[in-house]
């Protein structure tokens, strides 16, 4: 049975806790009241403790810091442990929050942090990352008894990340592409495009996967590890502008098809996105180009212009010449398997063989990561309105249609609209111009007004369920409306006890 107390004027709430053992407590409780109110939460929480239901509050003297070292240690995978050493490292081993023992790591400390990430423009998907990364550190620490409590990473909530479109290239602009590229990426940028495979499974990808006779590659490595990233192999077919570059690499007499000239295996360290920047800005693949005065940025007044070209112009404080500085698309090397994907997809291949080509477990990420179609593939869709369409929706009200032609969408829209001048159209019609810039309808029936859809009025014959004359429905009015004003006494008539 718990007690509280009062000492030095704050409230004490003495507990048996879960563990069997009794503890007094210090309360926020400003009355007796209060202070026996939370004795009784407290004494709730510790009997499901004791019966299993809730867990045991954790006596570990670990730091969230020793946590995740221990993790990485002996936890995380082997192929994905340098990344996250590099992640935790970043954003947990060299904060404050490292150094909290792990009953302080609470889902607000956490989620301070995280807030932190955000102030310094970190990505919503960044932050996602780290917050699951954290939620895999306590989950393991639970199997492996490391910790006893509930993980406090349930009580924060992911952020929303937008989606982006990427940017991929087309058919022409690889072309255009592959000739800027240094010859010793050459063959492995034109992989890249024609197989959609990953950058770890080009600088793995051995010579005995490779079967130019029969057309296919197996993917079943990616750098040293014998595994892809969805932990399958496939057999993925070799495209036939691929295979020029499949042969030459394929001569050299190391086991790798893309080393280094060395012979040596491409590191994950290795970054191609300096390669395909390069490459781009060459190519003209750009967005524009900065036009910087080099005279006046050493005299501390820099004079740039941005002009989608790289013709020759003048400052216009000092009239030197300026420098053009062209400006690359931001595409990334994993962007060429976006291009593979939107590639196919452009070309009318279905998304189920486009799914099998990228190995994806799941059709619906071949389609909502990489089915980047633009706009240019929705103007065929939007050739097939009828032609004067818009124009006639667009009109203002009262003005002359002139000649434009009636599509059947339009016919379908505006069952009355004509080639008719508004004069015309009043005398064949019956149409009026009202005040302002409406007209007004006479004998259409096709207008907008509010009574249009009105029940038919009972005397009308196609309302009733007979073929009443007018006279039978006047009656059956009257008899009715005396029903409802003096009961079944007043319904006189033909219509009596109906």
């Amino acid at each position: 049975m718990s007690s509280v107390y009062q000492k030095r004027g704050t409230w004490y709430a003495r507990v048996k806790e879960g563990t069997g053992a009794w503890r007094s407590h210090a309360t926020t409780a400003t009355t007796k009241t209060e202070a026996k109110r939370l004795a009784q939460d407290m004494e709730r929480r510790a009997e499901r403790q004791r019966f299993g239901l809730d867990p045991l509050p954790s006596e570990s003297t670990r730091t969230l810091g020793q946590l995740c070292e221990w993790w990485l240690d002996e936890r995380c995978p082997a192929p994905s442990r340098e990344g996250e050493r590099s992640r935790l490292t970043l954003h947990v081993l060299k904060t404050p929050l490292a150094s909290l023992p792990l009953p302080q790591v609470t889902a607000a400390a956490v989620d301070a942090r995280l807030r932190e990430m955000e102030r310094d423009d970190a990505a919503p998907a960044s932050v996602n990352k780290l917050r699951a990364v954290l939620h895999t550190v306590f989950s393991r620490a639970v199997k492996a008894r490391l910790w006893t409590g509930a993980n406090p990473l349930e009580g924060v909530e992911p952020r929303r990340v937008p989606r982006r479109a990427y940017d991929t290239l087309r058919a022409e602009e690889v072309a255009q592409l592959l000739p800027h590229v240094p010859d010793d990426w050459r063959a492995f940028f034109a992989a890249a495009v024609y197989t959609g495979m990953r950058k770890g499974e080009l600088c793995g990808l051995q010579k005995r996967d490779v079967d130019l006779a029969r057309g296919f590659i197996v993917v079943g490595r990616s750098y040293e590890r014998d595994t892809t990233k969805g932990g399958h192999t496939d057999a993925i077919p070799v495209a036939p502008g691929l295979v020029p570059w499949l042969e030459g690499a394929m001569e050299s007499r190391e086991e790798l098809v893309f080393p280094w000239p060395d012979g040596r295996m491409r590191s994950p360290g290795t970054d191609p996105q300096k390669i395909l920047r390069t490459a781009l800005a060459r190519a003209g693949l750009v967005i524009g180009y900065d036009h910087t005065c080099r005279r006046c940025s050493s005299r501390g007044t820099p004079n740039v212009e941005r002009h989608a070209d790289a013709e020759r112009r003048r400052c216009p404080a000092c009239g030197m010449a300026l420098w053009p500085r062209p400006l690359p698309r931001k595409l990334r090397f994993h962007d060429l398997r976006h291009t593979t994907a939107t590639l196919l997809l452009r070309n009318g291949i279905d998304a189920h063989r486009v799914q099998r080509i990228l190995r994806h477990k799941n059709v619906r990420t071949t389609l909502d990561t990489y089915g980047h179609l633009d706009v240019e593939d929705l103007r065929a869709a939007m050739a097939t309105l009828p032609g004067g369409a818009m124009d006639v929706a667009s009109a203002p009200l009262g003005r002359a249609a002139g000649t434009l032609e009636t599509g059947p969408l339009v016919t379908r829209l505006l069952p009355a609209a004509s080639h008719a001048t508004p004069s015309s159209a009043t005398a064949a019609t019956g149409q009026r111009k009202a005040p302002g810039n409406h007209v007004v309808t006479g004998g259409s029936n096709w207008s907008g007004k509010t009574d249009l859809n009105r029940r038919p009025s009972p005397w009308q014959g196609d309302a009733l369920p007979l073929s009443y004359s007018r006279k039978e429905g006047r009656e059956y009015e009257v008899a009715r409306r005396g029903f409802i004003e003096g009961g079944r006494q007043g319904c006189q008539g033909p219509w009596a006890g109906r």
